[in-house]
């Protein structure tokens, strides 16, 4: 069996998709089980490179940063980038780390606690290839399986370093219609402490944005990323499932787009059903009020174009009106969910106005400049181009 590693965001759609995958009989798929051991990982990284100093510089949330407008966190993320992959796993965390693991799969893996002793290995390298096995061990025909793994969302800039460590591994990145995603995690989460800061979640859907833009150029992934839109799974499902499975060179199986199939891992049906998903894509348009859609947009906006999303109240031209503006500090202010925003609201809104301005001004800034705000300058370039003026 081989190894599938999928990836995208919170209130994403990676459910309906991982659900898909998890429908052929050859494919056993788990649902967000690891986000502990990746933090984990980032962590040993940057210790391998001695720069454990650079720790208490990242946030305590579950996600991980999305390494905007700071110098240091940009270094963090060039060493996770630039770092060997494959360094030695301290089994004296384990402990502690597989009660956090535990806790993490009551959400959505709970069938993968008692097989998480099959986990733990010398090196990152193998406890990876180990996911397999605790994944597998769940399955009454494991010997039958072709592909088995994971859709872990936050963690899409593991997937080179992955990459490299199991050169027989495949990658699925999936995105989302950023004014859905953050219509979803305002709408659908009933407990307020955990919807985060408007400001906090599109800049990580940014982040993913030009993530994806860049990974496909990686020569590490050639052939071995396949790049998936909520949006095209619900107009067609049965066309981006079979882009899956040519993908992985399965056989389509009709079964795959059945949602009445769809499990949770204890077994019981899942909670939804295809008039719940044939809504989802559009229903932004009616519940979002336009100043959360305004500030979306403005966040996201160039990176969504990159990937066919489009503007439909923020106008670069115009700039962020005033009720959108008052709107970002209403909510930055009481909001009780997770944040990575700065503390300081001038600070947490100044870095957009002013990337915002470096795309209208057409200068020469240095690289350390534009990757703080843009994170990679052949993305800033891109953008560029994007955000000329219209006549």
């Amino acid at each position: 069996m081989r190894f599938l590693f999928t990836a995208g965001t919170a209130r994403g759609g990676t459910n309906f998709r991982t659900l898909m995958l998890n429908n052929h009989p050859r494919i056993r798929m788990s649902l967000d089980p690891f986000i502990p051991l990746f933090r984990f990982y980032r962590d040993s990284l940057l210790r391998s490179v001695g720069e454990e100093q650079l720790l208490s510089q990242l946030p305590s949330v579950n996600v991980l940063d999305d390494y905007y407008y700071s110098k240091t966190k940009l270094k963090i993320m060039r060493l996770i980038q630039q770092s060997d992959p494959d360094i030695e796993f301290d089994m004296s965390a384990w402990d502690e780390l597989k009660a956090a693991i535990a806790g993490r799969m009551q959400l959505a893996s709970v069938d993968l606690a008692a097989h998480l002793d099959k986990l733990p290995a010398p090196s990152f390298r193998e406890v990876f290839r180990n996911t397999m096995q605790v994944i597998a061990a769940t399955s009454e025909v494991a010997d039958e399986l072709d592909w088995v793994g994971f859709n872990d969302n936050w963690t899409m800039e593991f997937i080179p370093l992955i990459a490299r460590l199991d050169p027989e591994a495949k990658f699925m990145l999936h995105l989302r219609d950023p004014r859905a995603v953050v219509n979803s995690s305002e709408f659908a989460e009933p407990d307020p402490a955990k919807r985060p800061t408007i400001v906090s979640f599109a800049r990580h859907l940014r982040k993913y944005y030009a993530f994806a833009t860049v990974l496909p150029r990686d020569p590490v992934l050639e052939d071995r990323l396949l790049i998936t839109g909520y949006e095209r799974f619900i107009e067609d499902p049965e066309r981006e499932v079979r882009s899956m499975t040519d993908f992985l060179e399965m056989d389509f199986r009709p079964e795959m787009t059945d949602i009445s199939r769809f499990r949770k891992a204890d077994g019981n049906q899942w909670p939804s059903d295809a008039a719940i998903y044939k809504t989802s894509a559009e229903i932004w348009r009616q519940e979002m009020p336009r100043d959360m859609v305004e500030l979306t947009e403005f966040i996201c906006d160039p990176e969504m174009r990159l990937h066919g999303y489009h503007p439909e109240i923020y106008d670069d031209n115009i700039g962020l009106s005033h009720s959108a503006f008052e709107f970002a500090l209403t909510n930055f202010r009481d909001c009780l969910g997770w944040r990575t925003d700065y503390p300081e609201v001038e600070r947490m809104l100044g870095g957009e106005f002013y990337r915002k301005q470096m795309l209208r001004a057409g200068s020469e800034y240095p690289d350390d400049e534009i990757e703080r705000c843009f994170l990679f300058t052949d993305v800033y370039r891109k953008l560029g181009k994007l955000a000329e003026p219209s006549e």
